[in-house]
């Protein structure tokens, strides 16, 4: 049972989305109806089945009065209580009118209801990793992610999507997309044209998104409802996807992943799409399998690596320098995420490596990208930038 507006939560800390604005366009899209719109004012009225009376909502459009907060107070304490929620799952709803949102939620053992720092960092890394994928894929569905990203692509990425609040009970991560109101502007003055306007970018990604988390599940739990591994990509099975549950699903005693979409109710979706898509043990054991596929199909990426060396791994100790040589760890950019990258290097590069760590230089390197396992590495033909490195190193003592 709701206890009513400010328990839990205070309207402070969700005051830039329980505006009086938000609130209205919330009421029209939950069967309310507008009785009064004066210039200080509006009522809302809402007409129940088997109730005794209609609840009624008076809610406050100008902020320089003297009861404005004590209106807009009972105005959300009338609204939770009509739908028997908290104030945070109110403000939750009234944000999705104007945003997709996607809810990642983590079924594991928690002791005392945390998960680790850096537990929560993957699970981060690896949303952002899968909604940039799914922007790809909106704006070239065959695409192969590599390549400049175009510049209304990237200002999604970096200013479209955002973090909501964490819903309590359990550890669930709340991601906004947002639909800006000059995407829905036409579709709220020309009603008529609704099944035939085009959808919105946002709505394009987090439908990609949807349709490829989907398309994983049933490819890893039933692979025989496909042709092969290229009609599941034809239907939205894409690598980084893949890639990125694999990692997010990696810790011990994770049981699941409950990954569930609410559509922003200022665009309808047209699209047939699954709100919701459960990954379990079954689906998750199979992912390192279909990211083995999907790699054997991938073209070697060829790229140049600048990065700070974390590690040396020593394999081949001999007796003499030029003998000696391993895997050379080093962090870099890949795909827009800081990432472990393994390269084997020997002989004089291996000591030019060791020089650079000990003087903090990073490395140029370039290979062909590839992972195995969980370990991404650069393969062969490595070429290391020896000029850079020894001109970098020539003007340091250490």
């Amino acid at each position: 049972m709701a206890t009513g507006y400010g328990s839990p939560g205070s309207p402070v800390e969700y005051d830039e989305i329980l505006t009086p604005a938000n609130i209205a366009q919330f009421l029209a899209t939950r069967s309310w109806t507008k009785r009064f719109d004066r210039q200080f004012d509006q009522v809302w009225v809402l007409e129940r089945e088997g109730a005794d009376r209609p609840v009624s909502v008076l809610l406050p459009r100008e902020p320089s009065f003297v009861d404005y907060d004590k209106c807009l107070r009972e105005a959300l304490t009338a609204i939770t209580r009509a739908y028997d929620i908290e104030l945070a799952e109110l403000a939750e709803k009234v944000a999705s009118v104007h945003a997709d949102l996607f809810f990642v939620r983590v079924d594991q053992s928690m002791k005392d209801g945390t998960i680790p720092l850096r537990q929560a960092s993957v699970l981060l890394d690896g949303i952002d990793q899968m909604i940039r994928a799914a922007a790809l894929s909106a704006h070239n569905p065959h695409t192969s992610g590599r390549g400049r990203i175009p510049d209304y692509v990237n200002e999604f990425l970096n200013d479209g999507i955002r973090m909501g609040h964490t819903k309590k009970g359990s550890f669930v991560i709340t991601v906004a997309a947002r639909i800006d109101d000059v995407e829905t502007g036409d579709r709220r003055e020309q009603p008529s044209l609704l099944p035939d306007a085009p959808a919105s970018f946002t709505r394009r990604v987090m439908t990609s998104l949807a349709t490829s988390l989907d398309v994983t599940r049933k490819f890893a739990s039933e692979p025989r409802g496909f042709a092969d591994v290229e009609d599941a990509m034809e239907q939205g099975l894409r690598l980084p996807v893949v890639q990125a549950l694999q990692e997010m699903s990696a810790p011990d005693g994770l049981r699941s992943l409950d990954l569930s979409f609410e559509w922003a109710a200022a665009e309808p979706q047209l699209a047939s799409v699954p709100s919701r898509i459960n990954l379990g043990r079954g689906v998750i054991d199979e992912l390192p399998e279909i990211e083995r596929r999907l790699m054997r199909r991938s073209e070697p990426e060829r790229l140049t690596l600048v990065g700070l060396v974390k590690e040396l791994k020593l394999e081949d100790d001999g007796d003499l320098p030029d003998e000696q040589g391993g895997d050379v760890i080093i962090h870099a950019e890949v795909g827009n995420r800081t990432r472990r990258v393994a390269i084997a290097l020997g002989g004089n590069d291996w000591q030019l490596a060791i020089s650079a760590l000990r003087a903090r230089v990073p490395l140029m390197v370039t290979g062909e990208l590839g992972k195995r396992g969980n370990i991404w590495r650069l393969n062969e033909p490595i070429e290391l930038d020896r000029n850079y490195l020894e001109s970098v190193l020539s003007g340091r003592s250490y």
